[in-house]
């Protein structure tokens, strides 16, 4: 209330605005506390599974006794606790190209705290045709980077990486991150939607680079691409890729099939290391590089399933394959965490 600028106008902005949070993790918890903290009126919180203790490093909000229990409902109530006087939605489940306009559409601001970029470019076309701003945050083990996006006046998430979902991108908890670094991204993140409801000068059009091993920091002007395959002028010519181009298959299913006798062959883009922890027995573990360079010897008429430690991995894989001629291939649903939950409970977890 003190603060020049904000005062009991600023706090009633505050009160009355509605933001959507799209992941419960290392920067969706962090950011969603001090939103609420601040005293936005109406949160709504987006994710699906449970906390795990790999979290708990970068997760803050969770603690040891809340293993195993839903992000959304665990976030709901520890933001109720830190302000009762808010709103709070929470929202299990994924979202799909079908869903994510709804889902957005009754909010005036969206953070997208995700980890993959299939995710962050559907938020980027959702937040297109729905005309909102949103501020986009990532971690990579030491390395952040952070801006805010006006997709339908300057430039989007495809003017800075066209086709960026149709690469490799390791989720957290593949790729690894230290844990203050995913809280300095997401305690910017949300300072950026603050000042985007009080009125301030926020990081639209720009995009911050954060090298925290070195303390680094840089931020560089984006321009608007006219070749852009989101925004541009032939947009709606391009066939932009959405989380639903990718075939997959779920754990029951599999499983169904290794029991009968018709089990594709079955592909671990993991690392070595990974695959000696724990894999699916009857597996092939096989270097992720060496895949999409030259199909690391698997036929293409061969019927395949790829899988991960989550999904984003084996569902860059999918479209890389699926480009280079594979047909019949398809990726585990939620990876090795859904296979050691539904199918095989005693399997080691990490």
């Amino acid at each position: 209330m003190v603060i020049p600028g904000v005062g009991p106008e600023g706090q009633q902005k505050l009160k009355t605005a509605r933001v959507a949070v799209i992941g419960a993790g290392g920067l969706g918890t962090l950011a969603l506390g001090y939103l609420a903290g601040a005293g936005v009126g109406e949160i709504g919180v987006f994710d699906f599974g449970p906390v795990e203790l790999s979290n708990l490093h970068r997760q803050l909000i969770y603690g040891t006794g809340d293993i195993g229990g839903l992000k959304t409902e665990l976030v709901k109530q520890r933001l109720l606790e830190i302000n009762p006087g808010i709103r709070v939605n929470a929202n299990e489940g994924l979202l799909t190209a079908e869903n994510i306009n709804g889902a957005l559409g009754g909010y005036d601001y969206v953070a997208d705290c995700t980890d993959n970029f299939i995710t962050r470019s559907a938020i980027n076309k959702a937040c297109l045709e729905l005309k909102k701003t949103y501020v986009h945050g990532a971690v990579y083990q030491f390395e952040g980077q952070l801006a805010v996006f006006e997709p339908h006046l300057g430039p989007c998430l495809g003017c800075l990486a066209p086709g960026a979902e149709l690469q490799e991108n390791q989720a957290c908890a593949e790729a690894g991150v230290m844990g203050p670094a995913a809280g300095a991204v997401a305690s910017m993140q949300a300072l950026e939607i603050l000042k985007l409801i009080l009125g301030f000068e926020t990081l639209k059009g720009k995009f911050a680079m954060l090298d925290f091993q070195t303390a680094d920091f840089t931020v560089v002007e984006l321009k608007k691409r006219e070749d852009c395959p989101a925004c541009g002028v032939k947009a709606e010519d391009n066939k932009f890729v959405d989380s639903l181009a990718v075939g997959f298959i779920a754990p029951e299913e599999l499983k169904a099939r290794m029991d009968c006798g018709t089990a594709p062959h079955v592909l671990d883009l993991r690392y070595a290391w990974e695959h000696d922890l724990c894999h699916i027995q009857g597996d092939t573990w096989v270097d992720f590089n060496e895949l999409l360079k030259n199909g690391a010897g698997i036929r293409p008429g061969e019927e395949i399933v790829l899988y991960c430690k989550g999904q984003s991995k084996s569902a860059a894989a999918f479209r890389a394959l699926r480009e280079k001629g594979f047909k019949k291939v398809l990726a585990l649903k939620g990876g090795i965490d859904a296979w050691a939950e539904k199918v095989e409970k005693g399997m080691t977890r990490y």
